[in-house]
């Protein structure tokens, strides 16, 4: 018997339609379970992506001028009707096929798995696994990775909508209750931490696929950035210098850490 599709595919994009090409056109060639009810793009901008999500069945909005990832994240999920939500922008590469399955199967399985990393484990920003499967076919990622992050990622992977509709307001109204900058800075990154907060103290934790994973990264040399992202530079502090959250330790352990 057919299942249902039940799942929205998300995705942010911000004028680079030749990378949103190459992510639809491998997610499309990947994606094996067939349960995808409908892809929904984000344009961050008036840029037109149109010629690029009709080739691949796509539905599609403009936010007619820069609101930011974040803004628009919410903006896309606030959109869904669907059980669960696959997130995804429009820079990576799908290289293997099963992916969706499995995760599924993985958030069946604990209602307390937020969502399932899908990058390879030496692909992880050195964000280390608490636990890996025997057969390296799952692992569990670590809680407290510079003693702030817990394991959600904005990067491609599957979640439930009912999981994202506990944050009060979206993630845009998360308050801020730490200080993370980074030397290649982007806005996204303390909403991507305050988020791990939040579900680590409800008890949640993200797990990964297998160890060689299912997507890589192709859009790292071409950042879209936004003025936001100002506000997590470091690129003028030096390593060995003071970090500027306060606690009295160098840069290099404490949230330069996180670079």
């Amino acid at each position: 018997m057919q299942q249902p599709a039940d799942i929205t595919v998300v995705m942010t994009s911000c004028n680079r339609h030749d990378l949103l090409a190459r992510t639809l056109e491998s997610f499309r060639a990947h994606e094996s379970e067939g349960r995808v009810a409908r892809i929904l793009v984000g344009e961050d901008g008036d840029a037109d992506p149109g010629p690029v999500c009709r080739r691949f069945g796509a539905e599609y909005f403009r936010t007619g001028e820069r609101v930011g990832q974040i803004k628009l994240i919410d903006r896309l999920y606030g959109m869904v009707d669907t059980p669960y939500i696959f997130h995804l922008e429009d820079d990576w590469a799908f290289d293997r096929s099963g992916f969706m399955e499995k995760s599924r199967a993985l958030l069946e399985a604990d209602p307390k798995t937020l969502l399932v990393w899908l990058r390879a484990w030496n692909d992880t920003f050195e964000h280390p696994l608490g636990y890996a499967a025997p057969d390296r076919s799952w692992g569990v990622m670590a809680f407290g990775f510079c003693d702030v992050w817990h394991g959600f990622t904005f990067t491609p992977s599957l979640r439930r909508l009912s999981d994202y509709r506990l944050l009060p307001g979206g993630f845009q109204n998360l308050p801020r209750t730490i200080f993370v900058k980074a030397f290649k800075p982007a806005a996204a990154l303390r909403f991507e931490i305050e988020a791990s907060i939040f579900y680590y103290k409800l008890g949640y934790r993200a797990l990964i696929l297998d160890e060689p994973g299912y997507v890589r990264h192709i859009g790292g040399d071409r950042h879209v950035k936004h003025p936001a992202d100002a506000a997590n530079d470091l690129s003028g502090v030096r390593r060995n210098a003071p970090c500027p959250c306060g606690s009295g330790l160098k840069l290099k352990h404490c949230h330069g850490a996180l670079t």
